[in-house]
């Protein structure tokens, strides 16, 4: 909700996620004759290794209409830096053809790069109230929609049969996706506050490559402390569901994760009545939803290549008018 007597509020966030990881079994390699002819064979069992580190930057504005109705958007940029190797496996013997070959296929799937670009927006109405179980509770309902701005890769599994390049990072879902966001507040006493909120974005169908994006659900629950006006400090819990995604009715193996973070985070009332926020998340637990146990109990090294997530630090900016 914007400032008493303002309409607009402008926003931008700096969010920096750390050392994403994420890593596969393979024994296949992509081998090159003279004439550049191109073949996959198999090779001995190695490793494809990642990490992942992302910024972000989240420009926004909200209009509040009427006295309890808001209209919201926002435009993201990424910046997704990528650091690949493929590694030996201790006790396994490779020649140099098949190294190579090895490599290679390393390259077309991971590669040392940094991708950067527009992600999907969102555009949102809200609606909001005060007084709905106590006299100063608040609530608010958010649906509407994201924007897909992001840019699509074509289907990375059919490529990589063709020991083509490829990439599997994607920055949009190339869909319109629905969203829908609650948030409660209650106050408990003086400067102390409890919250709540739940959120899902749902894709309904597929985009023209194929894909379609995995359903995604984020649910928080904290704490929050305002001795005055200027300063105040929060404290949670953020847990975040997502399904796998699909190409072409198939289930991506490499989405798909159950993950929880601890969220603390303070905001100070600067010079001109400008906010100033500062959030630390850091992991307590995550799942990929593949299950890979059998195949490594047995050695067969069949593994999912979904990223598992690092701290994650954001700085935001408002100002109304």
């Amino acid at each position: 909700m914007t400032s008493e007597g303002k309409r607009f509020q402008a926003s931008v966030s700096m969010m920096r996620w750390y050392d994403a990881k994420g890593g596969h079994f393979e024994d296949e390699g992509v081998f090159i004759d003279q004439s550049g002819n191109r073949r996959i064979g198999e090779v001995p069992q190695h490793r494809h290794q990642v990490i992942l580190n992302i910024y972000r930057v989240d420009i926004g504005v909200k209009y509040l209409f009427g006295s309890q109705w808001l209209l919201e958007a926002n435009l993201p940029y990424e910046s997704k830096v990528q650091d690949a190797s493929v590694e030996e496996i201790e006790g396994i013997k490779y020649t140099e053809e098949q190294w190579e070959a090895i490599k290679e296929n390393g390259f077309i799937h991971h590669r040392n790069e940094t991708y950067t670009g527009l992600t999907d927006s969102e555009v949102l109405l809200g609606h909001f109230r005060i007084g709905i179980l106590t006299e100063k509770d608040y609530f608010m309902g958010r649906i509407g929609t994201s924007i897909p701005f992001g840019k699509t890769e074509e289907d990375p599994w059919k490529l990589g049969e063709k020991g083509l390049e490829h990439l599997h990072i994607q920055f949009g879902t190339g869909t319109f996706n629905p969203i829908v966001d609650l948030h409660y507040r209650l106050p408990i006493y003086k400067g102390l506050a409890t919250s709540t909120s739940l959120r899902a974005k749902i894709p309904v169908y597929e985009n023209s490559k194929t894909y379609r994006g995995s359903n995604e659900f984020t649910y928080s629950a904290g704490m929050s402390y305002r001795p005055n006006k200027w300063v105040s400090f929060q404290a949670g819990y953020l847990g975040i569901y997502q399904s796998f995604a699909h190409w072409n009715g198939e289930i991506d193996k490499n989405t798909g994760l159950l993950f929880g973070m601890a969220s603390m985070g303070t905001s100070i009332t600067t010079l001109f009545n400008v906010p100033l926020s500062v959030s630390l998340l850091l992991p307590l637990h995550q799942k990929t939803l593949y299950d890979d146990t059998e195949a490594l109990d047995v050695g067969n090294f069949e593994e999912s290549d979904a990223f598992e997530f690092g701290p994650l630090v954001s700085v935001t900016v408002l100002y109304s008018f």
